[in-house]
């Protein structure tokens, strides 16, 4: 019996619906965080026109879901649906509604709480300081991956689509200026979002008939020179105040991102009546290129896969280190925190898993000679295009536009969106890795004051999380005989340590709602037993990677990611262990 695409949009609405209303305002909001307009937040206390500055809730959640919704919510997906469509939608679903908005909307808060410190600095406060600096090691190494992968996914992405590598360049002088309106002349924020707007309209368009190759067509000349060029993007982006360019520039995005999802659903309703094509389940350990091409099993390897648009713990790190300096008041918390996450969950419903799911085979793309294999034969972007467009496509038929008109048209969008994504991950990982790395080294001032001057400077700070990442996604790395960028070696590692780090910042989240927000009984269970489950799957899931796939590549390939993974694996034993003492300090002080 066949699904249809309306059944799998009515159940995934009605759960994010009931989740956000009854679990999210009034269990977490009300009962557990007991958020309050009259509590200042730190962007007013704290203002100091760089990092603490109080936001718009429109411009802020605009910076926050395009900070947190990287390639992740896309690329993963569209790797899984090798299980079929069933398996990756339930740990999508499953994860958003009991991890990873908890997740992020806790972070959020408990740093608004301590003054906007990060959720590594909230695990000093219930864990001691050793768990600070633990947990800021294990974070710094997980944004050096984070920054590696999507480096790597970008600059490919540019190679492959010149004229969104324009429009990208495009994009970070108009966001200076958007930021320049608001910020200095003091300008409506509708006004100076409309002028935005209409510049990136025109961006759009001189793209499009100017697309922008660094090197020749054969060969990796042109990918090396943007990663390159990204890491300097990436040093500047990261050290100028939040307000010059990061802010206005994920703002803007965030449009073009909305636009994205919003035509995702549109064309999912006008196409409601169309079957999933693509097999609800196909197997339970298929074998996956990323993985050696190793057979994969769905658990405990799936966080090692989806590695965000379930959850993700560098959410917790933009909640935490840029979102909650610029909260202005912490009933839009909920709205921020929690409504991003369950968003980015519908782009990976809405804008992945059911446009592959119709265009499986694609036999009419096949026919128009626009494809020359089945989708599933297509890399995970290749997937994600195909089915974007081809869903679309289908949808404006009802309007009596051909699918030959609109077909590349909407799939050259979703690789020009997805590019978005990317980018303002990598800018904000690179500003979080700062964050981190300053915090890290704060031991340092008291030994040698100069030496900690030096190595703090934002300038310094940045360069240095650059150097390391590039080295990682700099290289061409060989599987199954075949050269591909880094980031189809260092993704599982960083999906790994992302979603270790979701375990680690949620259970810190946990603990500080039993130890400080002082909440007993079912509503703390509430948030501990998922936390839990998340911490044994992603162990034993990073471990088993380490053990069966990692010796499978090359020495060379797995000196950064494999090493990194397996320090992080160290790491998150440690940060159990005082987990485990703090819970029971707080137990004794009952």
């Amino acid at each position: 019996m066949p699904t249809y695409a309306i059944e799998v949009l009515i159940i995934v609405l009605a759960i994010y619906t009931i989740a956000y209303i009854y679990y999210g305002r009034r269990i977490l909001q009300e009962r557990i965080v007991r958020a309050s307009s009259d509590r200042p937040t730190p962007a007013i206390e704290k203002f100091d026109g760089v990092d603490y500055v109080p936001a718009n809730k429109y411009v802020l959640f605009g910076h926050h879901f395009a900070s947190i919704a990287g390639a992740g919510p896309i690329v993963g997906p569209a790797i899984a649906m090798v299980y079929g469509w069933a398996l990756p939608l339930l740990w999508v679903l499953f994860g958003n509604v009991f991890i990873g908005t908890v997740h992020d909307y806790l972070a959020l808060m408990a740093s608004v709480r301590h003054g906007g410190i990060s959720i590594m600095s909230v695990s000093e406060v219930v864990m001691g300081r050793k768990a600070r600096y633990v947990f800021l090691a294990y974070t710094f190494m997980a944004l050096l991956l984070v920054y590696a992968a999507f480096a790597s996914i970008a600059a490919i992405l540019f190679v492959q689509t010149p004229s969104a590598a324009t429009l990208s360049l495009l994009y970070m002088p108009i966001a200076l200026f958007m930021g320049i309106m608001m910020y200095r002349i003091g300008l409506d924020t509708r006004i100076a979002t409309l002028i935005t707007l209409l510049l990136v309209v025109g961006a759009f368009y001189y793209s499009y008939h100017t697309p922008l190759y660094l090197g020749p067509a054969e060969g990796w000349v042109a990918y090396h020179r943007w990663v390159i060029i990204l890491g300097l993007y990436a040093i500047l982006a990261a050290s100028l105040p939040v307000w010059y360019l990061l802010q206005p520039r994920d703002y803007t995005n965030a449009y073009i991102l909305f636009t994205f999802v919003g035509l995702a659903t549109i064309g999912g309703l006008l196409v409601a009546d169309k079957a999933l094509i693509a097999p609800a389940y196909t197997s339970f350990a298929p074998k996956i290129v990323n993985f050696a091409n190793q057979p994969t099993p769905f658990w405990p390897a799936i966080p090692l896969i989806i590695a965000c648009g379930s959850l993700s713990g560098f959410h917790s790190l933009v909640s935490s280190g840029t979102t909650s300096k610029q909260l202005a008041n912490e009933l839009e918390g909920l709205f921020i925190g929690y409504g991003a996450m369950l968003t980015e969950g519908a782009l990976s419903t809405l804008a992945v898993i059911i446009p592959i799911s119709i265009a499986w085979d694609a036999a009419e793309l096949k026919e128009m000679g626009v494809i020359k294999e089945n989708i599933l034969e297509h890399n995970a972007v290749g997937r994600f295009a195909v089915g974007y467009g081809y869903m679309l496509g289908k949808a404006f038929e009802r309007f009596g536009i051909s699918l030959t008109d609109t077909f590349s048209v909407f799939k050259l969008f979703a690789v020009v969106s997805l590019i978005l994504f990317v980018m303002t991950t990598l800018d904000t990982a690179t500003r979080l890795a700062r964050f981190a790395f300053q915090e890290l080294i704060d031991w340092l001032e008291k030994v040698d004051k100069n030496l900690y001057t030096f190595l703090s400077n934002k300038w310094i700070a940045s360069a240095i999380v650059v150097l390391i990442g590039t080295a990682m996604a700099y290289p061409v790395v060989t599987i199954g005989g075949k050269e591909v960028a880094a980031f189809r070696v260092v993704w599982p590692a960083f999906a790994g340590v992302n979603q270790m780090l979701a375990a680690l910042a949620l259970l810190t989240s946990a603990l500080w709602v039993y130890a400080v927000a002082k909440v007993r009984g079912t509503y703390s269970i509430l948030i501990l037993i998922p936390a839990m489950f998340l911490w044994v799957t992603v162990t034993v899931g990073l471990a088993w990677w380490l053990i069966v796939v990692a010796p499978k590549l090359a020495l060379a390939q797995t000196i950064g990611a494999g090493s990194i993974a397996a320090i992080s694996l160290l790491l998150n034993l440690g940060l159990i262990y005082l987990f485990y003492k703090g819970l029971t300090a707080a137990q004794a002080r009952q």
